[in-house]
């Protein structure tokens, strides 16, 4: 039974009880058994008033303490597995940061010997996979090109297109990474 059940029950018991007092003190004559009939409705109604935690002590308090164990047991493992994701997050992103810097690490001086360009940033995508270290899905690499103080002399010459210079940069980064082409993707800024 629920609460509100119980405690519209409870309430029914106190008015009918309260009633059936009132109407034996009409009935009873002023006498000596008067003093003890109010003792006995007394204590009756105390009973009554009390009858709610009696039941509740009544009940199978096995039960009741394995419902409780149950409901601390729920709580525990529900924050063990918050603590879990938060420490997997934390963990994924840790490393990401490492392999981002590992990655620009490896590739910094031979892009820069071979096309002059500096890493600005490397950002990695990954799979949802609980591999360690996580399979790479994308890469997105921002470069810059190395600011010169000396002047050049000037060529005319007909560059390669700009997408054609980008594949070729994810390929050699790709060769250098041990990744797929595919899976780079470049972003050139240029400095004037």
């Amino acid at each position: 039974m629920d609460a509100v059940g119980l405690l519209t029950e409870w309430i029914a018991h106190l008015i009918t009880f309260i009633l059936l007092a009132v109407v034996i003190e009409l009935i009873l004559p002023n006498g000596s058994f008067q003093k003890y009939v109010k003792m006995v409705v007394g204590l009756l109604f105390i009973f009554i008033l009390f009858s709610p935690l009696l039941r509740l002590f009544h009940g199978n308090v096995d039960t009741w303490f394995v419902s409780i164990q149950q409901q601390q047991n729920e709580t525990i493992e529900n924050d063990i597995e918050r603590k879990k994701k938060e420490i997997q997050a934390s963990q994924r992103a840790y490393i990401l940061e490492q392999m981002a810097v590992q990655l620009k690490n490896t590739a910094a001086e031979e892009l820069m010997r071979t096309y002059g360009l500096t890493v600005t940033d490397i950002s990695l995508t990954i799979g949802e996979s609980d591999q360690i270290p996580p399979p790479i899905e994308a890469i997105t690499v921002e470069l810059a090109e190395e600011a010169t103080s000396v002047v050049k002399p000037i060529r005319i010459q007909s560059s390669p297109s700009t997408t054609e210079q980008h594949d070729d940069i994810a390929r050699f980064l790709a060769h250098m990474w041990e990744v797929d082409p595919e899976m780079i993707t470049i972003h050139l800024e240029r400095r004037e």
